[in-house]
């Protein structure tokens, strides 16, 4: 371990108990419980974080109220007690603190009844919320306690309430959303008051620590701010919280919350330091944290106690256990490619785009090959390199083969855009242990059937991607149209101030235009669909679809390309009209075609077509992919 690191691993105490180290499980949701019932899968996937040196979890946030309607665990009936007791039993082995996070969503929600402080609804497409009485208020209150008395009874070590990110709690504390005129609105103590409220009901109906999750800022769209945090978290401790947990973001501004790739990380340490010079009860920090230099660095300078890990542990489960024994080569990356948000919040199962164990840990297993084979994989990108790697770990001799110069495919052509660099930690990751394993790289090296035949594999994994689509538009074989992926390596000159116009709004398209605009140039984006970035995860594609107008990206939707010519591009709008757009260069960005059936296969070998080269697809398929042609071979 380093020195620098030696804070992370020391223990903390969170009141009466003594966490074995300070680095904490963040709440995310999974999806994997059953109708509100905890799972074996759910099970699964908390004990493989407990295996890894985790010190503390906080399982996902449960439902307290019956009559909500969400994807989450419940907590709000004895019928769910089982369930919980078995997930607190099966992490016990582990030397882990176990809580849960008690959870009120209010007038965030997809279906069921919506309720809030005021009848505000969330966006312009959200139902009108109905206003909570001061009975309904009670009665709520009611159900965090009898939660957090179920809470203790299953074994939990503490409760947390989610009082952050838009959630009841949380809007209750909005100036800007909770307009109620009673007890329970207008100066700050009103607003606070059913945080109160939630805080001694659970104090007084359990012994349990309670930690409280607040936001310190709720984001660019208005409410709670730092200083009013602040106050807060003093009145949540005056009511019995023993640690707070400081986050940011709500529903409207998830890029907050959730931050993608293009955010720098540690973005919300200064509202944890702001709220923790103000109290005297642990703080714990979050957001975007997977650095472990910057995570000790945030505990050693006293900006917080504690250090949550969320994406960071979906993505590497054994972090704690790899950065104590210094072995900081071996940990995979969270990129922060918001790939495992995106699936749970559309109501799937958690996975992840580079760790394909995550969401399927109750059946995967890595067992030695029963036979070991020469397995020949082609194609380097993200699912040949997945398959190459797995195959290796199971015990097969194994050489990949990549006709470009580095291994990486679409990922160190998607890296080039300035919002995504991140990218290319995994790329990175990925050329490491393949090195480190063994596994026989050849790059610049286009594989074809004669050097199959030459290899005599055992079994071959054909990865060789997708080639770009090319419709049959009058003038696309001219010589100023190129394939987007040229004009983002740079292979084809473009000047500041040239006008250039992106044909295919999809990620790279997008990832086109943002390169080229920053280099000066003059950019229309067009796209058939009625919006952009089709394939890139939502939190991510607002912030680039935001990014690329206030850049003077002219983004043109709902518009289909008829023609180029020599010096504009001809398309129609929505209505037909037909209009020309002038154009130096155009980079096509309109679709993939897989490759995997062109290539030729010697007869008598054992072949798999994975990934893009069998369909078009986005990062976590292909590596999902790539996973399971290396177990399967």
């Amino acid at each position: 371990m380093r020195e620098t690191h030696a804070t992370l691993f020391e223990p903390v105490r969170l009141g009466g108990l003594t966490l074995r180290n300070r680095l904490v499980m963040a709440p995310m949701g999974t999806c994997l419980d059953a109708d509100g019932y905890i799972t074996d899968d759910t099970i699964a996937y908390y004990r493989r974080r407990a295996e890894g040196g985790i010190g503390t979890i906080t399982v996902e946030g449960c439902l307290v109220s019956a009559d909500t309607v969400g994807p989450e665990p419940r907590i709000s009936e004895r019928r769910y007690l089982p369930g919980l007791r078995r997930l607190v039993e099966a992490l016990r082995p582990y030397d882990v603190t176990v809580g849960v996070q008690l959870m009120h969503p209010g007038r965030q929600v997809v279906e069921g009844p919506c309720v809030a402080p005021s009848p505000v609804p969330l966006n312009s497409v959200s139902p009108v919320p109905r206003e909570l009485t001061a009975e309904d208020i009670a009665a709520i209150v009611r159900d965090y306690a009898a939660a957090a008395s179920l809470a203790a009874e299953a074994g939990f070590d503490f409760v947390e309430v989610h009082g952050a990110h838009g959630y009841l709690p949380s809007n209750f504390l909005s100036p800007e959303f909770n307009r109620r005129t009673d007890a329970y609105g207008g100066p700050l103590e009103n607003r606070a008051r059913f945080c109160v409220e939630v805080a001694r009901a659970i104090v007084r109906s359990t012994g349990l620590p309670l930690v409280w999750r607040l936001n310190g800022d709720d984001g660019p769209s208005g409410g709670l701010t730092i200083d009013e945090a602040v106050r807060v978290a003093g009145l949540l401790v005056d009511a019995g919280a023993a640690a707070l947990s400081v986050s940011a973001g709500t529903w409207l501004s998830l890029d907050v919350t959730l931050a993608p790739m293009a955010v720098p990380s540690g973005q919300l340490r200064p509202l944890a330091a702001a709220v923790k010079r103000a109290v005297d009860v642990p703080v714990m920090a979050v957001g975007r944290l997977g650095d472990p230099d910057e995570a000790a660095a945030l505990v050693s300078a006293g900006e917080a106690d504690m250090v949550l890990l969320g994406r960071t542990l979906i993505a590497e489960p054994e972090w704690p256990d790899k950065v104590r024994e210094g072995r900081l080569a071996e940990v995979r990356p969270c990129i922060s490619c918001n790939a495992c948000v995106e699936l749970v919040g559309r109501g799937g199962r958690a996975r992840c785009s580079v760790n394909p164990e995550a969401g399927r840990e109750l059946t995967w297993e890595l067992t030695p090959a029963a036979t070991k084979r020469r397995v020949m994989v082609v194609g380097g990108g993200p699912a040949g390199m997945e398959a190459a790697r797995i195959a290796r770990l199971r015990g097969h001799e194994v050489s990949l083969w990549e006709r470009d110069e580095r291994i990486g495919g679409k990922l160190v052509v998607a890296a080039l855009a300035p919002s995504k660099r991140e990218v290319l930690r995994y790329r990175e990751y990925q050329a490491r242990r393949l090195t480190e394993l063994g596994v026989s790289v050849h790059t610049g090296a286009a594989a074809d059937a004669v050097s199959v035949a030459r290899q005599a594999p055992d079994a071959l994994i054909v990865a060789t991607g997708a080639e770009p689509l090319e419709p049959p538009i009058p003038g696309i074989d001219g010589p100023r149209v190129h394939d987007a992926q040229k004009v983002l390596r740079g292979e084809v000159a473009v000047a500041p101030g040239q006008r250039v116009v992106v044909i295919g709004g999809s990620a790279t398209g997008c990832e086109t235009a943002e390169l080229l605009c920053a280099g000066g140039a003059l950019v229309t984006l067009v796209e058939m669909r009625g919006s952009i970035g089709r394939g890139v995860e939502a939190i991510t594609r607002r912030r680039l679809t935001a990014r690329l107008r206030q850049d003077g990206v002219d983004i043109r939707t709902s518009t289909t390309v008829v023609a180029i010519d020599a010096d504009a591009v001809v398309h129609t709008d929505s209505t037909g009209a037909e209009h020309r757009t002038a154009a130096d260069v155009v980079a096509l960005a309109i679709g993939w075609k897989p490759l995997g059936a062109a290539f030729p296969v010697p007869p008598g070998i054992d072949v798999r077509v994975i990934g893009d080269a069998e369909n078009p697809s986005d990062f976590v398929n292909a590596v999902n992919s790539g996973a399971d042609a290396g177990l399967a071979v």
